[in-house]
């Protein structure tokens, strides 16, 4: 999925109840699994590699995927939830429960670039039949699938959010999602 969608899914079901109000925690958690991908992109653009060496070369090498499996550790964020849920932090616990639902929402829409969810118990990889970009692998479905869940947590959030600035971000991410996948996918 792409980060936006995670804080904009993450907050509709997050932000209420125990959570309400802890919206920082739940965006930071939202967006600390891709943390590392964005700290390698700017790396890698620093280096001068061309886009289609980065995501078809530099992505893969040991190192990196080391790196990643770090941030997308389901264990880890479940460590996490148990730890904050112990100690009563309701931001610890928004931010390492917004990081778990990131992994679950990761799952099903990563084929080739699918993460080491499991690590350090297994560097298994769940390879999705169903990807959230490539074309070679249903690809317009599985952002269309991301594009209709970010518009009905949107629709959640509009009815929650009361400030302009929270409202207008909803629209954009909202007007790019269409545009995009109307750009790429018809």
């Amino acid at each position: 999925m792409n980060t936006p969608s995670h804080s904009i899914l993450n907050l509709a079901i997050l932000d209420r109840g125990y959570l309400q109000g802890c919206t920082w925690p739940i965006l930071f958690g939202s967006w600390l699994p891709d943390a590392a991908i964005f700290v390698f992109y700017g790396w890698a653009k620093v280096m001068g590699l061309p886009e289609q060496v980065i995501w078809n070369e530099a992505y893969y090498t040991p190192v990196w995927q080391s790196i990643f499996a770090i941030g997308n550790s389901i264990p880890l964020a479940l460590c996490g939830v148990g730890l904050f849920l112990w100690a009563k932090s309701p931001s610890g616990i928004a931010l390492s429960a917004s990081a778990l639902l990131h992994h679950l929402e990761d799952l099903p829409l990563h084929h080739e670039d699918a993460h080491q969810h499991f690590w350090p118990l297994s560097n298994y990889r769940f390879v999705s039949p169903v990807s959230y970009w490539d074309p070679d692998h249903h690809g317009a479905y599985g952002a269309l699938a991301e594009l209709s869940l970010v518009m009905v947590a949107s629709f959640v959030l509009w009815r929650r959010v009361r400030s302009r600035w929270g409202r207008g971000i909803l629209l954009l991410v909202n007007t790019v999602y269409v545009g995009g996948y109307w750009q790429f996918y018809t």
